[in-house]
């Protein structure tokens, strides 16, 4: 009997592999040139290392490198960071399985590499954005335009967090070459093939397969970072992944982020995911042409061109829902409804460790959804979840209260220290007062200050 139990759990992983891609001959080491620093930073919308003819893409291995180059990464485009650099683009799928190309930024800190190779920070910053100009490849350059100083800032502590470590870091552009908002499948497909491109990228001095990585994202980051946490193991089985730490969970009732922002403070910016979120899914976009009015498309459309800062500030308490012409709640036509769960999370027990964390005051993103999503990964014996619930945060000041712990997390995980077993969820009334931020700052000074004075942070 436990014979054939087994037999048919290995039947169904099989499958499981097979359906979602997982089963992709692994990609090549790259081998090819790396192009030289760009002499003008300019948008993707005009940079052609953004493009590649379809068939070269398709003939590629999800996570193999097309192209890759050097660049100069600098804090809200001005003061450079004396750290290695490239950006490579590579092929990932889309939510349909398609084959699409896109960039991440790869960083490490100067000097060789320790004999294990370095172990590698795949950070997903909460682009929220649907334009290509806003994406974080673009925004970390030195030379970039410094429109989206927000995404900017948060890549710049991206690379900080990694490389205060003597680890490399990973940084997708994993809303893809349409910049799709709010599609978790696309997102983290993206990130996990991101990471494959990074330990096939010999400069970076990874181990392959081998190497640990960790990931980490906060709000908009968690979109692709919760979908990894899920299903990993059947996209990318191989990837060693140690742990994963994300907080202002959006994907888990994604349905009551959409109304509890509309005609609210943060409406301009969750509406700018339905415009996103149309360009990965024809039969969305079909809605609103047939069943908005003329302002909503306007809106969608407007915000199509926007970064994360305008876009969040163009028509807060937009009524984006009102614009809906046709009978009944818009969420629950079918089409709309299927696309908007088929990205939620709790479809999964995750099989990686987990630390989370949520505002209970959340203004933008509800914790119902997220405590929805934890009750279901304990209920599995094999979860091992790290879940705060902090009671004195909304939002922005949920940035700080996640980070040190989340971030210590990682690091624990990265160093092999075991994980806890099992489920622990605690409700602090404040996480600022136990000086988790502070000791952060203390912490991580020198290398900040390395980094904004041009110090070769990792030099040895």
């Amino acid at each position: 009997m436990i014979t054939s139990l087994l037999r048919l759990g290995a039947l169904f992983a099989l499958l499981g592999v097979i359906a979602t891609g997982g089963a992709q001959a692994a990609p090549k080491p790259y081998d090819g040139q790396i192009q030289p620093l760009p002499v003008i930073v300019v948008p993707p919308e005009m940079d052609p290392f953004y493009k590649a003819p379809a068939n070269v893409i398709a003939e590629t291995e999800p996570g193999g490198i097309i192209k890759a180059r050097q660049i100069t990464p600098a804090f809200l485009s001005v003061l450079p960071f004396n750290i290695d650099a490239w950006q490579v683009l590579y092929r990932t799928d889309d939510s349909h399985g398609n084959a699409i190309a896109t960039v991440t930024t790869l960083v490490k800190p100067r000097g060789p590499a320790p004999d294990e190779g370095l172990k590698l920070l795949s950070y997903q910053v909460a682009e929220d954005s649907t334009a290509q100009y806003c994406t974080m490849s673009y925004v970390a350059q030195q030379g970039s335009i410094p429109v989206d100083y927000v995404n900017s800032a948060e890549t710049a502590l991206a690379m900080l967090l990694g490389v205060s470590q003597g680890w490399a870091v990973s940084i997708p552009d994993y809303e893809g070459p349409n910049s799709a908002y709010g599609a978790s499948i696309l997102g983290g497909q993206a990130t996990l093939d991101g990471i494959r491109a990074a330990e096939n990228f010999a400069p970076l001095q990874l181990a392959g397969e081998r190497t640990p990585v960790g990931l980490m994202g906060y709000s908009g980051g968690t979109i692709p970072t919760g979908w990894v946490a899920e299903h990993h193991g059947e996209y990318a089985p191989e990837l060693n992944i140690v742990g994963v730490s994300i907080g202002g969970v959006v994907m888990g009732d994604l349905k009551a982020v959409l109304r509890s922002n509309n005609s609210n403070l943060g409406a301009g910016l969750i509406g700018a995911a339905l415009h996103g979120f149309a360009t990965e899914y024809p039969e969305v976009q079909q809605v609103f042409d047939t069943k908005y009015d003329w302002f909503g498309r306007f809106m969608t459309s407007i915000k199509g061109i926007l970064c994360h800062p305008q876009g969040a500030a163009l028509f807060p308490f937009w009524n984006y829902l009102g614009s809906f012409t046709g009978p009944g709640d818009p969420l629950e036509i079918p089409e709309l409804s299927a696309a908007i769960t088929a990205q939620q999370l709790g479809q999964r027990t995750p099989d990686v460790p987990m630390y989370m964390y949520h505002a209970q005051n959340d203004e933008f993103i509800p914790n119902t959804g997220t405590d929805r999503v934890v009750d279901g990964y304990c209920r599995d014996p094999r979860a091992s979840v790290t879940y705060t619930r902090e009671f004195l945060a909304e939002h922005i000041v949920g940035i700080p209260g996640w980070l040190p712990d989340g971030y210590r997390f990682i690091i624990d995980r990265m160093n092999g220290v075991p994980a806890p077993t099992g489920c622990t969820i605690t409700s602090p009334f404040s996480t600022l007062t136990e000086g988790d931020f502070t000791n952060l700052l203390i912490t991580e000074w020198p290398a900040l200050s390395g980094l904004l004075t041009g110090f070769p942070v990792g030099a040895r």
